[in-house]
C-alpha cells in the first residue's frame, strides 16, 4: 500500500480522520432511518425475499412467485447478509429495525474505506479527504439507498477497499495481495453486477505497472469466485418465464436483444441518461440558483473531473478504470443514473477532490502563482454540494420517496390482507409488498422494457402484457394503485380472446381498484 504524504499528528492523522468520518456518516444514516415498511422500491423487497428464502432452506429461489424460479437477476452477497441477519433475528415484521441498520453500517464501513483511499493511495490531504467523503456520503439520494434494503452500500463499501486492495498489489506485489484484491474484485461483481466493471481495471493497471504475474493471479482468482454463480445463472436462464425477464431474468441478455432488434434505441437512451446526468450535476452543486448558473456548475463540475482523472490515473489506475467502464454502462443502461450514482457518489467526490492536483501541477508549470481561479472554482462546487446535502437533512429528502411509495402501496397491502383468500393469485403493482408482509404470492401486472425508459407503453402494449401474464399464472385478483397506466388498459385486456371476465370489486381504501378475474365458460 502507498504511504501517504506526512501529516500533523493527533486528530489530523488519516487513522482518525477517517474514524470520525465513519462514525458521523453512521450517525447521520442512523438517524434518517425511516419507519416505512421495506418493500416500497420493489428491489429492496425481492432482496429480503430471497433472503428469508435462503433463510428457511428454500434455495435461492423467488418463492413468492409461482413456480419459484431461481433469482439470477440478483447477484447472492446481500440478500446472504440478509439472510444471516434473519437467522439472528426472524421475526418479521417485528425485525425491520435491524435490517435497516444494515446499510447505514456499510455506509459507515465505506465511508472509512474512501477516507483511507483518498489519504493513502491518492495522497489527498487528509483532513480535505474527510470532508468531501462524509459530505458525498450525506446526500438525500445516497441516504434513500442506504435507508430502503437496497445492495448500494454494501457495494461501495466493498469498492472503496477493493480499490485499496489493487493498488496495493500494485505498488507492492506479490501473490497474496493479488489473490485477496482478485476475492474482493469477485465479491463486489457479486453484490451488483457492474462492479464486474472493476476487473479488467484491475488487470489493466497491474499490467501497466508490469505486474504480470499478479495479474494473472488476479484474473484466475476472480475467475474461479464469479464462475459458480454464472454457470448457474446460465443453467437456469434456459428455462426462465419470458413474462418476468425484465424484472426478475438475466438483464444482460434482456438489454442486448433490445438494441439488437431496435439499435436506435441506444442513441435514445445514451441522450436521456447524458441529459438527466447533466440536470442532476447543476442541482447538486448550485441548489437553489437560477438555471444558466446551475449549467455553468455542470460544466465546472465535467471539466474538473476530467482533470482529476488524470490526476488518480497517476496513483490509482485501477480506480481510474473503474470510473470510466462505469460511467460507460450508466450512459447505456435504460434505467435512471441517480441510482448508479448513489452507490459510487463518494468516490466521485475523491475524483473531483484530485483534480485541484492536476491544477496546481498546471499553474506551478505555466508559473502561475497559486492554483488559482479553477481550483477555487472546484471549492465553490463543494460548498454548493454541502448546502445541497445541508438542505436535504433539514428537509428529510432522504425519506420522501418512501413515504409516497408507502402511501401509494400500502393500501393494497392492507386490503390484501383482509380480503384475500388461500386459493387466490393476486396480480399487482405491489405484488413484491403484498408477498413479503401477507405470505401470499402475487404476480407482476406488467414487463419491464428498455423501449419504457424512453417512450411511455402504449395501451395495446400494456393490455398484452396483462394478456400474457394471466395466460402464464391465472390470478384470480387484479389490484392496481390509484391513477394506475394499466387501469387504461383494463378494457382491452378483457377483449382478448381467452381473456377472463374482469369485475370491478370497488375502491381500495386509502387508494386503488380491486377487479375480479373470472374464467369464461
Amino acid at each position: 500500500m502507498r504511504v501517504a504524504a506526512p501529516v500533523a499528528p493527533g486528530w489530523r492523522s488519516p487513522r482518525i480522520l477517517a474514524l470520525v468520518t465513519g462514525l458521523v456518516v453512521l450517525g447521520i444514516a442512523i438517524a434518517n432511518i425511516s419507519p416505512d415498511p421495506i418493500g416500497v422500491f420493489v428491489d429492496d423487497g425481492i432482496y429480503l425475499l430471497v433472503a428469508k428464502a435462503i433463510a428457511a432452506g428454500e434455495g435461492y429461489r423467488y418463492t413468492f412467485l409461482p413456480e419459484a424460479p431461481a433469482a439470477i437477476h440478483y447477484p447472492p452477497v446481500f440478500p446472504l447478509v440478509l439472510a444471516a441477519m434473519l437467522k439472528i433475528s426472524p421475526a418479521f415484521p417485528d425485525n425491520v429495525a435491524a435490517l435497516k441498520f444494515v446499510n447505514p453500517v456499510c455506509l459507515a464501513i465505506g465511508a472509512v474505506g474512501a477516507v483511507r483511499l483518498g489519504t493513502n493511495v491518492l495522497r489527498l490531504d487528509a483532513a480535505a479527504t474527510a470532508v468531501v467523503v462524509a459530505i458525498c456520503a450525506v446526500i438525500a439520494p445516497v441516504l434513500m439507498l442506504t435507508n430502503a434494503l437496497m445492495s448500494e452500500p454494501l457495494f461501495f463499501a466493498l469498492l472503496v477497499w477493493s480499490l485499496v486492495a489493487v493498488e496495493d498489489a500494485v505498488a507492492r506485489g506479490g501473490v497474496r495481495r493479488a489473490v485477496v484484491a482478485g476475492v474482493l474484485c469477485a465479491l463486489l461483481a457479486l453484490v451488483r453486477t457492474i462492479g464486474g466493471v472493476l476487473v479488467p481495471a484491475a488487470l489493466l493497471a497491474l499490467w501497466w505497472r508490469s505486474r504480470r504475474s499478479e495479474a494473472a493471479w488476479l484474473a484466475v482468482t476472480s475467475g474461479l469466485f464469479l464462475a459458480p454463480w454464472q454457470l448457474w445463472v446460465w443453467s437456469e436462464s434456459r428455462d426462465f418465464p419470458a413474462e418476468l425477464q425484465g424484472s426478475y431474468g438475466p438483464y444482460l441478455a434482456w438489454l442486448v436483444d433490445a438494441y439488437r432488434r431496435e439499435p436506435a434505441l441506444l442513441g435514445q437512451v445514451v441522450e436521456r441518461n447524458v441529459t438527466a446526468l447533466w440536470h442532476t450535476l447543476g442541482f447538486f452543486f448550485a441548489p437553489r440558483l437560477p438555471g444558466v448558473l446551475k449549467h455553468a456548475a455542470a460544466a465546472v463540475f465535467v471539466a474538473a473531473f476530467a482533470c482529476g482523472l488524470v490526476a488518480v490515473w497517476r496513483r490509482a489506475a485501477s480506480m481510474t478504470g473503474f470510473v470510466l467502464l462505469y460511467l460507460v454502462v450508466v450512459l447505456v443502461w435504460p434505467y435512471s443514473p441517480a441510482r448508479f450514482l448513489g452507490a459510487v457518489w463518494p468516490v466521485v467526490g475523491l475524483v473531483l477532490l484530485a483534480s485541484t492536483q492536476t491544477l496546481h501541477a498546471v499553474s506551478s508549470r505555466f508559473r502561475v502563482r497559486g492554483i488559482g481561479v479553477p481550483a477555487l472554482l472546484v471549492g465553490v462546487l463543494f460548498v454548493g454540494h454541502g448546502t445541497y446535502a445541508l438542505r436535504g437533512l433539514g428537509k428529510g429528502w432522504a425519506g420522501s420517496a418512501q413515504r409516497t411509495m408507502t402511501n401509494l402501496l400500502w393500501p393494497e397491502v392492507a386490503w390484501s390482507a383482509r380480503h384475500v383468500g388461500a386459493r387466490d393469485l393476486v396480480a399487482s403493482d405491489a405484488n413484491v409488498m403484498i408477498s413479503l408482509y401477507t405470505g401470499l404470492p402475487a404476480v407482476p401486472v406488467s414487463m419491464l422494457t428498455p423501449a419504457q425508459y424512453v417512450t411511455e407503453k402504449s395501451v395495446p402494449v400494456m393490455a398484452e402484457e396483462l394478456g400474457a401474464l394471466y395466460r402464464r399464472y391465472r390470478p384470480t385478483l387484479l389490484l392496481l394503485v390509484r391513477e394506475a397506466p394499466e387501469l387504461d388498459a383494463i378494457a382491452e385486456f378483457a377483449r382478448q380472446p381467452n381473456a377472463p371476465e374482469v369485475v370491478r370489486i370497488g375502491l381500495i381504501p386509502g387508494g386503488g381498484t380491486a377487479f375480479a378475474l373470472r374464467e369464461r365458460r
